[in-house]
């Protein structure tokens, strides 16, 4: 029995383990609820992930003529935890924190078009509440999620004109849901589930600041719905396979005009800043597998291929990634998790001449990028009651 009850941490723990280097577009693969199954009275978690791409532009031209090559992006780290309580054998549930939408660029001031931008970054939080309840069915049982998080979202963007610097500060909070369903089998570490998380619309508010006092301003901004399906099972003793495929409505994000309080509609003709990616639709699919080699460590592999969701505005192509993860597992209450991956960013070309909704950009660029990596370490802990 006391394998059993291993097992089925440990298919927890590594499903949890088994985030992308990258998902596609602002997406930073932690909206994942799995804790929420988790089968002790009482359990905490939290751990930190840290997300390296290293995506260089080059034959960069356009509205202001060449530009020296530039490295596009910044390393992130994402924190997150959640605290899991078993309500008798009726119901789960979880409160957590996460960071599930993350785009950061750092160009610096060397290049060119720093009058479009010197550094972007789009930033969230999410604090969460999810339950899931269900029946017995056969050996297994059946189970009804739901949860509502209040999310936070933040876009700050900085620019040079010659000396002088602009910078944008917006952000709103906002409600998220999701609803799913599972099925699991404990004894044979087998789940398999449904979730849909729903699309969260933002008005963000803040500040333009630049030649003078600094100009209330807003705009608006929807992140997309999502829908995830997740299988693992124990396949021989000792050993566990999964796998997921995601499905992302990335295409409703193009582009978030960013305009003076006052105007009556915030349109690109109108705008002082903003944030432009014309986004489109998205799949990822992970497959994986995991092996318990004692009672104190299991190791677990994992393939990952994200689309990327530029439709030829951004740099955010196709990533292709392979990631490990180790669980310690020094008594039934504790774990410990240490993983990484490594992934390739594909190459590919961009063009912002023309901005979402066929406006002409009057920094618009074009570029060229090759075959870049990324790679991300993770470490966390679980304690359970």
């Amino acid at each position: 029995m006391a394998g059993h009850f291993l097992a089925r941490i440990a298919a927890v723990t590594l499903a949890m383990g088994a985030a992308p280097a990258l998902a596609g577009g602002y997406d930073t693969g932690e909206s994942d609820w799995d804790f929420v199954f988790q089968e002790r009275a009482v359990a905490f978690e939290a751990g930190v992930r840290h997300i390296a791409p290293l995506r260089r532009l080059t034959g960069v031209a356009g509205t202001l003529g060449p530009s020296p090559d530039v490295d596009e992006t910044e390393a992130f780290t994402l924190p997150r935890a959640s605290l899991a309580v078993k309500i008798a054998d009726v119901a789960r549930c979880m409160a957590s924190y996460r960071e599930p939408w993350g785009g950061h660029a750092n160009y610096g001031t060397a290049w060119t078009y720093a009058p479009a931008a010197v550094e972007q970054h789009f930033s969230s939080r999410d604090y969460g509440l999810t339950c899931a309840a269900g029946f017995s069915a056969g050996k297994g049982r059946v189970s009804f999620l739901g949860g509502v998080s209040l999310q936070e979202a933040r876009y700050r963007l900085t620019q040079a004109f010659g000396p002088v610097i602009a910078a944008t500060d917006v952000s709103d909070r906002s409600l998220a849901w999701r609803l799913g369903l599972a099925y699991e089998i404990p004894d044979y570490a087998l789940r398999a589930s449904l979730i849909y998380n729903s699309a969260v619309s933002y008005d963000m508010t803040g500040t333009f600041a630049a030649f003078g006092p600094a100009l209330p301003v807003f705009g608006h901004i929807t992140m997309p719905q999502s829908v995830e399906l997740k299988a693992q099972s124990g396949v021989a003793p000792g050993w566990l396979a999964f796998a997921a495929v995601k499905w992302t409505d990335w295409s409703v994000v193009q582009s978030m005009p960013i305009c003076p309080v006052g105007v009556p509609a915030c349109t690109q003709p109108f705008a002082v800043s903003g944030l432009s990616l014309g986004f489109r639709d998205t799949w990822s699919v992970t497959l994986g597998a995991a092996h318990q080699f004692s009672q104190m460590f299991s190791l677990a592999g994992n393939l990952s291929w994200n689309q990327g969701a530029s439709a030829g505005f951004t740099s955010q192509t196709d990533v292709w990634s392979a990631g490990l993860t180790g669980v310690l597992t020094p008594s039934e209450n504790a774990e410990f998790r240490l993983g990484g991956t490594l992934g390739l960013l594909t190459s590919g070309t961009s063009s912002t001449m023309v901005l979402p909704g066929g406006f002409p950009n009057p920094l618009g660029y074009t570029a060229s990028f090759g075959n870049d990596l990324v790679w991300t370490l993770s470490g966390g802990a679980t304690i359970r009651f």
